[in-house]
């Protein structure tokens, strides 16, 4: 079994700390990964931990603020997989975010599209199992909580009480944090005072606590009003709120802001959000609507949820090391790989000997490596479904098909089509395939945007696509390149154009396109080969992706003008956009 250790600060009254604890108890629930914790104030107690542990993958409940010590040591010699947690994300920041010194960032935000093979996303969970709240008060009670740092609302809170309501009791528990430079006594009696200030009806009562509740004590604490009500100020760059995972655990109905604190609750309906409701209407729903959403971050489902991410995380780096060179997928495919590659060469060589003799020799580590991963998807993979796009002449393709396997083959030479024919045809079935393939295509197309998005457009979830491309990192238009290439590719070409115009699909791994060598030359150009492979998102990610879909620009392009709408060319080619048949 794997073994895992949790690494977190020390100290109690601290939000990271807390959720640090409450990490373990519900990460324990699933034996799927044997957790144990610990707290460390440095790394020689860091070192120590993981010495009686000896886990296979550690977990930092890590924040900048609370333990800046990591910064820096040289945890990458624990010989354990590293994740560490992203309290505060968005996805500009997810996007972006280097994991150093860890192997993988873990984000806290369901509405996270994991763009980066650096960052995954897990899922919020309960900090206790859902309750059945006991009857609400006989006056109308309305609660909040947390550390009274800027922008929390509390202030706003009362005076919509104090505007919406004549007779209601509000309820305050602002606790002492751990650091005074980050919540000082000075600061919470500011926010008492604003409080104070903002209630002018005789019928508003406020009550205002200063315990440090433990998680059972805020689930009831919110459990015994009739509502609670959470007014974030508009946070740009922030997580989420962990404060609404303990409303969803009281079981009574609660009012937010459409502050991006809560983003993943803006889908709600009825709406829960002041700016559409008053507070009364929003009590009078209830929390059935949220129901779906309290079952999602139940402790026993969101622990099988989190441990799968590492799991599957802790997979992914084994399945890039077992590549031939170990040097995963998405890397310069030289004379390292030429030789490391040699059984997929030789199976080549034995399964399409003419077609490989026409070819440049130096080139064919293209094929082998495409051969490879394929081989390699669809060993995890029985009956797929597998596509290759720009077919003609490669020795791959004609590897797989003398092997048994069935291909759909696109090109000129073969079918008479390119891969937007294809697209647009009425046998085209999107979303269905498990492997593409395109092995030195990309470069010769004028648009390669459109084309991966439509290679995205055929994938099913959690399909893969192969590419290989011309490669030469510090190439720009203008720089000599072969006459037949549109383009030479850059790190940041791939990852900055091509990556976020397929916002539904991800890298399978970390780029190393500029570890390599760029060794092989053709009129006069000298450049690389590289292994492009990226796969689609689930089909809870793709909701949240805003791609759009290349029908949509084709019809766009088709409807230029009214006269050429009028012409029989064009209404044949939106007939076919649509899959006319009549």
């Amino acid at each position: 079994m794997v073994s895992g250790l949790i690494v977190s600060h020390k100290g109690d009254h601290c939000g990271v700390y807390q959720y640090g604890r409450n990490l373990l108890s519900i990460l324990s629930s699933d034996k799927s990964i044997a957790w144990s914790y610990s707290e460390c104030a440095n790394l020689e107690e860091l070192e120590a931990a993981v010495d009686r542990a000896r886990p296979d993958a550690i977990l930092f409940n890590h924040h900048p603020s609370t333990t800046p010590w990591l910064t820096g040591a040289p945890v990458a010699e624990l010989g354990a997989t590293l994740f560490g947690l992203l309290h505060g994300v968005d996805q500009a920041l997810a996007d972006k975010a280097n994991a150093d010194p860890f192997d993988f960032l873990i984000c806290l935000d369901p509405t996270l599209i994991p763009r980066n093979p650096k960052t995954l996303r897990a899922p919020r969970f309960l900090p206790a199992e859902p309750m059945t709240p006991p009857p609400p008060p006989e006056v109308f009670t309305i609660g909040s909580f947390g550390f009274a740092t800027p922008g929390k609302g509390f202030d706003r809170l009362c005076a919509l009480v104090n505007q919406q309501f004549d007779r209601a009791v509000i309820r305050l528990n602002l606790p002492a944090h751990d650091n005074p430079d980050i919540v000082s006594d000075q600061d919470v009696a500011a926010v008492i005072e604003k409080c104070r200030n903002a209630i002018t009806k005789p019928g508003i009562e406020l009550t205002i606590t200063r315990d440090f509740f433990d998680n059972a004590q805020i689930v009831e604490f919110l459990a015994s009003n009739t509502m609670n009500a959470f007014l974030y100020e508009e946070m740009p760059s922030y997580g989420i709120s962990s404060c609404v995972d303990f409303a969803l655990a009281s079981g009574r109905p609660f009012a937010l802001t459409r502050s991006s604190t809560f983003r993943h609750l803006f889908h709600v309906n009825p709406s829960i959000f002041i700016e559409d409701r008053g507070l009364a209407d929003i009590a009078t729903s209830g929390a059935s609507m949220l129901d779906a959403i309290r079952a999602a971050a139940a402790p026993k489902k969101a622990a099988v949820d989190w441990n799968a991410t590492i799991l599957d995380a802790i997979d992914s780096i084994k399945a890039s090391r077992a590549t031939p060179d170990g040097r995963g997928f998405n890397k310069m495919l030289d004379d390292r790989s030429r030789h490391a590659y040699r059984e997929a060469l030789a199976d080549l060589a034995k399964f399409a000997p003419e077609m490989l003799a026409r070819k440049i020799e130096r080139a064919n580590i293209q094929q082998a490596f495409a051969l490879d991963a394929a081989r390699r998807f669809l060993a995890d993979c029985p009956n797929a479904r597998i596509l290759a796009a720009g077919s003609f002449e490669d020795t791959a393709v004609a590897t797989l098909c003398a092997q048994g396997y069935r291909i759909d083959e696109v090109d000129p030479n073969v079918n008479g089509m390119t891969l937007q024919d294809f697209y647009l045809s009425p046998n085209a079935q999107l979303g269905s395939y498990d492997l593409i393939l395109s092995v030195s295509v990309l470069e010769h197309v004028a648009d390669d945007e459109q084309f991966v998005r439509i290679i995205s457009e055929f994938l099913r979830p959690g399909g893969l696509a192969a590419l290989t491309v011309d490669f030469a990192e510090d190439w720009r238009p203008g720089k000599r390149k072969p006459e037949v290439d549109h383009r030479l590719y850059t790190t940041r070409d791939i990852c900055e154009r091509l990556m976020p115009a397929i916002g539904d699909c991800v890298l399978v791994d970390p780029p190393r396109w500029s570890d390599g060598v760029e060794d092989f030359e053709y009129e006069g150009s000298r450049y690389g080969f590289a292994g492009f492979v990226f796969r689609k998102l689930d089909a809870d990610s793709i909701r949240f992706a805003a791609n759009r879909p290349v029908w949509r620009e084709l019809l766009s392009e088709a409807s230029l003008s009214k006269e050429k709408l009028r012409s029989g060319d064009k209404m044949t080619a939106i007939k076919r956009l649509f899959n006319y048949r009549g």
